[in-house]
């Protein structure tokens, strides 16, 4: 059975007053899957509704900020039951003291236990993705005129901007640059650029992945945060680690390329009736 990652202790958070009322018991109603405007997070939660459809449970999308405090707040208070969420990037925003990867999960299980529960992660690993045109890169041997190309996120990141002068004592010049196919096309023209590791145009053959020998990049592997009255739901715990065992980076980009021409729920349609749950 799938492990679910609780801890024993952590600050409580002021759960806000739901509109609906208090949600029923989950075998009652339709499930709530939240969804930030990340592209990748809409596929997960798709695949969450779409993977519960196969057992017989009716599920919906419906969108949620992107910040963690939000998230829990609105699981602690019933209105949504599945949010497919980021550790690193969790633990970053609810100031979970955690600087060891291997322990990152169980550590962020463990400031939010008695709140929301924490799923075991799955293959799919957001963590930056420096790359450039020239192949044996590295950020060890960044040239004092280099030029970074990343969205505001990054810049902003504690392995971002701040990251590269710190561990690798290099100042590039960086253009904010938020669409990530102009983002490309900055790397074609000589950029360094900045994806996540979902993006699809980190698998784009015309560019080529920078090591980071010093690992300033952390980790940032996918969890699943439950309702805790959900968490004891062996239908979305079975659904949920199906999906995590057979999910990848390399899966979920295939379904965004895909749903760039089909939209999201036949791409991930089409995934599941190639990937079917048992």
């Amino acid at each position: 059975m799938l492990t679910l990652l609780l801890a024993l202790g952590g600050c409580a958070r002021q759960a806000p007053q739901s509109s609906d009322g208090p949600t029923t018991s989950p075998t009652a109603t339709a499930l709530v899957v939240g969804a930030t405007g990340d592209e990748t997070s809409r596929v997960l939660a798709e695949l969450y509704v779409q993977g519960l459809a196969a057992k017989g449970r009716t599920a919906r999308v419906v969108e949620v900020d992107d910040d963690a405090n939000s998230q829990v707040s609105r699981l602690m208070a019933g209105e949504v039951d599945l949010v497919p969420a980021f550790a690193w990037t969790a633990a970053q925003t609810l100031a979970v003291d955690s600087d060891d990867p291997k322990t990152l999960v169980s550590d962020l299980a463990a400031a939010l236990d008695g709140e929301v529960a924490v799923v075991q992660p799955s293959k799919v690993d957001r963590a930056w993705r420096f790359v450039a045109t020239t192949p044996d890169g590295s950020l060890a041997a960044l040239p004092t005129n280099a030029t970074i190309a990343a969205d505001s996120r990054w810049k902003d990141a504690p392995d971002g901007l701040s990251g590269l002068e710190a561990v690798y004592r290099a100042k590039p010049s960086v253009e904010i640059v938020g669409d990530a196919t102009q983002r490309l096309a900055r790397v074609k023209a000589g950029a360094i650029g900045v994806f996540t590791g979902t993006d699809p145009q980190v698998a784009d053959p015309s560019v080529h992945q920078l090591d980071d020998p010093l690992s300033m990049v952390t980790s940032d592997p996918q969890v699943a945060l439950v309702r805790i009255e959900v968490s004891t739901d062996d239908t979305v715990l079975d659904v949920v680690q199906q999906l995590h065992a057979k999910l990848d980076d390399a899966a979920v980009i295939g379904i965004r390329v895909r749903a760039a021409s089909v939209g999201a729920p036949s791409a991930v349609g089409e995934w599941l009736e190639a990937n079917p749950l048992t």
